[in-house]
């Protein structure tokens, strides 16, 4: 074990000299935005050691850093930005906007970006805008326990379903919340089950005080270890049976596994779907979706109608640039998919998956990789894989790994964990990111640093 140690201090001293030495910028930059920023980045999980990049500009499936380093984006705004950078539809959408005006009361383009979203969106009957995935997700919640007067809401362990503070727990197995500040009775009423057991929650809906279930259908957090249609089903089956909603939320999902999102993928339809990452392809933007009758609880007419009413509202809701963003995004999307875009991403993403496990094998490191559409999520182990082991797999390798991977010009996040591929991704890039990391594997000691 001491030898291992002493392998992986190595690894670790090798690769932060080969990211200090090609990023002197950045350092300097930390250094500075340290002083204004607190921790020199504008969210946790942009920080990485031994200091966060900084970059000028995006095209296409790149990025270029204030070093004049030229990246593989393989992070796109955590996922927002599946048509690339600086898409030229995305471009031109902005520069309508000039004689518009920043936040008009009620502009016309968000009932035609609801409109849009009925049409591509399965059960999505009414629409509601909000600013984020968070948002999205906490208003989704106040809708069904409004709709059903029950409190409980049912969330599977290793799901993120935002920075709001009652689901920000549980994000592992150790189901404890994921931050300081969150006090107990934030989290009293969300209930962790085990991830995908249908018979704890089929036995935890039977107690009839459960709100609803909510659902990342990708399980990304947990390093997705995806459920199936037959599961899903199952899941929206019990759920009507208890009188209890069922909510998907598709912020990553949302347009990334087809355009109509998970709920097209597994052909399941739940009661309320949230969606917001590529809903803007790079704005600000969430929105919840789902049944009529759910989601006129936040109906202001009926306000002094019989039935309750579930209060929802936000500044930029409106925000003309950001609609006028959705809405093209959403014809790129509808357009990709009548044109086999679809099948062509996904199978970059088969090839990059195959490339990388190839890569792993052939350096003696156990590797195993779990794909879903254009999503990659990797775990170092050579135990049983599930969400269990996958927990406990060697972060800190993984991470140095992906560190590595910057020194070669392929940009994935440390202490994150993903390969997104967007649509503006080419064989060529993938073959180059392969490439980028049978570099990184053979002239870092990873080997040793795991064994």
């Amino acid at each position: 074990m001491a030898r291992q140690d002493t392998a992986l201090e190595d690894l670790e001293k090798h690769v932060h000299e080969a990211y200090e030495a090609r990023t002197t910028e950045s350092a300097a930059w930390y250094q500075r935005a340290s002083q204004s920023l607190a921790g020199g980045v504008t969210g946790s999980v942009r920080y990485f050691a031994p200091y966060p990049l900084y970059f000028e500009n995006g095209a296409g499936a790149h990025m270029t850093d204030i070093d004049g380093n030229r990246y593989i984006d393989c992070l796109l705004g955590n996922g927002c930005l599946l048509l690339g950078h600086r898409h030229a539809d995305m471009v031109a959408s902005r520069k309508s906007c000039a004689d518009k005006g920043s936040l008009l009361l009620n502009p016309k383009n968000a009932a035609e970006l609801a409109e849009q979203m009925q049409r591509m969106v399965p059960g999505a009957q009414r629409v509601r805008l909000v600013n984020s995935g968070t948002e999205a997700v906490m208003s989704a919640m106040r809708f069904a326990r409004a709709f059903t007067s029950r409190d409980v809401i049912l969330k599977f362990v290793g799901a993120y379903h935002g920075m709001e503070d009652q689901v920000l727990v549980g994000l592992d197995a150790r189901r404890q919340p994921a931050s300081a500040g969150i006090p107990e009775r934030a989290v009293a009423q969300t209930e962790l089950v085990s991830l995908l057991d249908l018979d704890e929650v089929r036995e935890r809906l039977a107690k009839g005080d459960v709100a609803a279930v909510l659902l990342d259908p990708t399980m990304h957090q947990s390093g997705m270890w995806v459920g199936d249609a037959q599961t899903y089903a199952a899941l929206k089956q019990m759920t009507a049976q208890a009188g209890t909603l069922l909510i998907f939320d598709e912020v990553i999902s949302g347009f990334r596994l087809a355009p109509g999102g998970a709920q097209e993928y597994f052909g399941v339809t739940a009661d309320l779907a949230v969606f917001a990452k590529a809903l803007a392809a790079g704005e600000k933007l969430g929105a919840i979706t789902g049944r009529a009758d759910v989601m006129n609880v936040a109906d202001p007419s009926s306000k002094r109608a019989p039935g309750p009413f579930a209060f929802q509202s936000g500044t930029s809701n409106d925000a003309t640039t950001t609609l006028v963003a959705a809405q093209t995004a959403l014809n790129c999307y509808r357009e990709l998919g009548e044109r086999g875009g679809y099948t062509r991403v996904f199978d970059l993403s088969q090839r990059l998956s195959t490339g990388l496990r190839d890569a792993f094998t052939t350096a003696r490191i156990p590797c195993h990789i779990n794909l879903l559409g254009p999503m990659l999520r990797m775990s170092l182990t050579d135990r049983p894989q599930n969400f269990e082991q996958a927990t406990r797999t060697n972060r800190k390798l993984l991470n140095l790994f992906h560190l590595s991977l910057i020194t070669e010009g392929v940009l994935t996040l440390p202490g994150v964990n993903d390969f997104f591929v967007s649509f503006a991704h080419t064989e060529a890039d993938i073959d180059d990111i392969i490439g980028a990391a049978k570099r990184a594997l053979e002239g870092h000691d990873f080997t040793s640093a795991m064994t």
